[in-house]
């Protein structure tokens, strides 16, 4: 993580609940939606959903001239890091300069020579997600084009440990325009409706309920997270878990928390979660996840 935590000025850009709107229409490159941040902040207040399910109706993002979602970064990092991919602008923050060291040279988590930074976020298809965009000297007079709607080229250095824990990708590159049927098949879209599933109180009297297998109504869909292999161990996971994200499973009386956590063989499907959606859960624990939530391990394909 970053030892300072910049000021970034960041505006109410895409889509209010109940309004779709495109997100590259009127979006000042100098200021960016409100981002999402670390898990802390993600549950310290109100949750309007900032993040919906992407359109069902598109597929993978593997279609020719799809923009690159950023979150395959975190589900299959082996695969992707070291990787260039194109990244749609969707939003971009300030320019900000990246603390150097007593010798003059970059923190450890960024590529060497790198100066300055930028959070972008990246749309795709199947969705849309935030990195740390970082330039060295020699490339750095091309961040003012870095603006909602451009193609920009980019390096993947890293899973997380950027800006509030964003991946790190380092500029290479604009490529132009992002295609028109890119940015339409990334709209952000409104509210889904959701239907009802488990009622996660139960496990808190019943302990037989551990180990069963639920239909989760997903009302909300964080962020996905890597897990570090010390992270996993404080908490109530299976081993090998790879990835978690924090949940909300609506039911007939209202909405519980959940910390929902991935195999990496499941990773993928992780992208795949969003509201309106119902999953099959395994209950692994009534407590002991993030923020103490119960702990449900992914039980899909």
């Amino acid at each position: 993580m970053l030892t300072r935590v910049p000021v970034v000025a960041f505006v109410l850009a895409l889509v209010l609940p109940g309004c779709c709107v495109n997100p590259f229409v009127g979006t000042d490159t100098n200021v960016a939606p409100d981002a999402p941040g670390s898990p802390e902040r993600e549950t310290g207040g109100s949750l309007e959903e900032h993040a919906p399910a992407p359109d069902p109706r598109e597929g993978d993002q593997e279609g020719p001239g799809a923009g690159f979602d950023i979150r395959l970064v975190r589900v299959q990092p082996g695969i992707h890091l070291g990787t260039e991919q194109l990244c749609d602008v969707a939003a971009a923050g300030r320019l900000e300069p990246i603390e150097l060291d007593e010798q003059g040279e970059s923190p450890e988590q960024y590529s060497t020579g790198a100066t300055q930074r930028m959070s972008v976020q990246c749309i795709a298809p199947t969705g849309a997600s935030w990195a740390d965009l970082a330039f060295t000297p020699t490339n750095v007079s091309h961040a003012p084009e870095v603006q909602p709607g451009a193609r920009v080229r980019v390096r993947i250095h890293s899973a997380d440990s950027g800006f509030f824990d964003y991946p790190i990708v380092d500029f290479v590159g604009i490529a132009g325009r992002a295609p028109e049927r890119t940015i339409e098949g990334g709209r952000m879209l409104g509210p889904t409706a959701v239907p009802t599933g488990f009622d996660l109180r139960q496990i808190g009297s019943d302990p037989a309920l551990v180990g069963s297998t639920q239909q989760c109504a997903v009302s909300h869909a964080g962020d996905i997270d890597i897990l570090e292999a010390r992270d996993a161990r404080r908490r109530s996971y299976p081993a090998g878990i790879q990835n978690r994200m924090t949940i909300k499973c609506r039911h007939a009386g209202g909405e519980e928390w959940a910390d929902l956590v991935f195999m990496p063989a499941q990773a993928r499907a992780a992208l795949h979660v969003g509201r309106g959606d119902v999953i099959p859960v395994t209950v692994v624990s009534r407590s002991g996840g993030f923020s103490d939530y119960p702990v449900l391990q992914f039980a899909g394909e």
